[in-house]
């Protein structure tokens, strides 16, 4: 005798497709500056990506990141790279690993750890992030992430950097920090002379943000302190540091800024390495113990916020003399989800 037993389940899926563009305009008209050189990137980049997602918390997704310089004289694309990446979404907890958008991290925004330019073309975290957010305090979370950003051969120096930060909300204040420690290594070639650096950042900041008169403003005061070496060419520890304060007033749109850093030269060995070790604003290797940057920006998004535009001129001083940055930036972001069902079928 045969007996038949028909089991049949069901779990729900979705299917992600989308696509993200980015085209960014940034002029630089730094002449006489002592740091920094003038320049123009103008620039395309464009994102298709497709994944599948399933029980509610969990994605798998592939994307292609396709630049094209304008101007550039390649006959199809400046520079093309993959993302592929799986993801656990939770209320508290975020988890994160392959190759994702930098987008994903929350901290680390001050232009001390990445400058405009690195987040346009380095747009990838290659490694792991972690993140729990506490829904009692809104705005409170700790993160940890690890870049790793060169793999060692003949021509590419082992490079590696893990980030973390944090911000909680006490009354109408909010503390928090942020972290980065950066590894720099030689490559195999024997005719290369450059050391191994350590390079670690730990900035703890207080800030306060308020509505006034229709008015948004931050405030935020921050200690910088930095403990680098080279440790071929130097053999001891520097520890360059300094304080910053940063102001902003808001509305419709419209952000006046400014940001002012006084003390020593952050980026020790800039002039040895220069933005392949330094991947924030070269004037924090400022000589004369100084750096301001004044900015008038405006930034809004249409269209369901798919759409968004953002510009701004800023006013930068390095201690010697003062330049401009004028940029424009739209982006596009879409985002679609298919449900799909599976269904399996056991028969005995």
């Amino acid at each position: 005798m045969a007996l038949m037993l028909c089991v049949v389940g069901t779990s729900a899926q979705e299917l992600r497709i989308g696509a993200d563009f980015t085209t960014l305009f940034d002029n630089k008209e730094y002449a006489g500056m002592a740091i920094d050189e003038s320049g123009t990137l103008f620039s395309a980049r464009l994102t298709p990506k497709v994944g599948v997602a399933w029980s509610e918390r969990n994605e798998l997704m592939f994307a292609v990141d396709m630049v094209q310089n304008f101007g550039h004289d390649a006959k199809l694309l400046s520079d093309a790279n993959v993302q592929l990446y799986y993801a656990f979404r939770a209320p508290r907890v975020t988890l994160m690993a392959g190759i994702f958008p930098r987008s994903e991290m929350r901290g680390l925004n001050t232009p001390l750890f990445f400058d405009s330019d690195y987040r346009y073309y380095h747009n990838r975290i290659g490694g792991v992030l972690a993140r729990y957010e506490d829904p009692n305090y809104d705005g409170s979370y700790v993160e940890f992430a690890m870049d790793y950003t060169g793999m060692r051969d003949f021509d590419t120096r082992e490079a590696f950097m893990i980030m973390s930060s944090g911000q909680m909300p006490i009354k109408w204040f909010y503390l928090g920090y942020d972290m980065m420690m950066g590894h720099y290594a030689k490559d195999y070639n024997p005719e290369t002379i450059d050391g191994v650096v350590d390079n670690i950042f730990v900035v703890p900041h207080v800030g306060w943000n308020f509505g006034a008169g229709g008015f948004d403003v931050d405030l935020r005061l921050s200690y910088v302190q930095s403990l680098q070496r080279d440790r071929i060419n130097e053999h001891r520890w520097e520890a360059p540091c300094g304080g910053e304060f940063y102001a902003a007033i808001s509305r419709w749109g419209v952000t006046l800024s400014n940001r002012l850093y006084m003390g020593g030269n952050l980026l020790t060995y800039y002039n040895r390495y220069g933005d392949a070790l330094y991947h924030g604003v070269p004037f924090y290797a400022t000589t004369e113990h100084i750096y301001d940057a004044i900015t008038a920006s405006y930034s809004h998004s249409f269209f369901s916020d798919t759409v968004s535009v953002a510009a701004g001129i800023t006013a930068e001083y390095d201690g010697t003399h003062w330049g401009t940055r004028q940029w424009l930036q739209v982006a596009v972001n879409l985002d679609y989800g298919i449900n799909l069902k599976r269904k399996t079928q056991h028969v005995e």
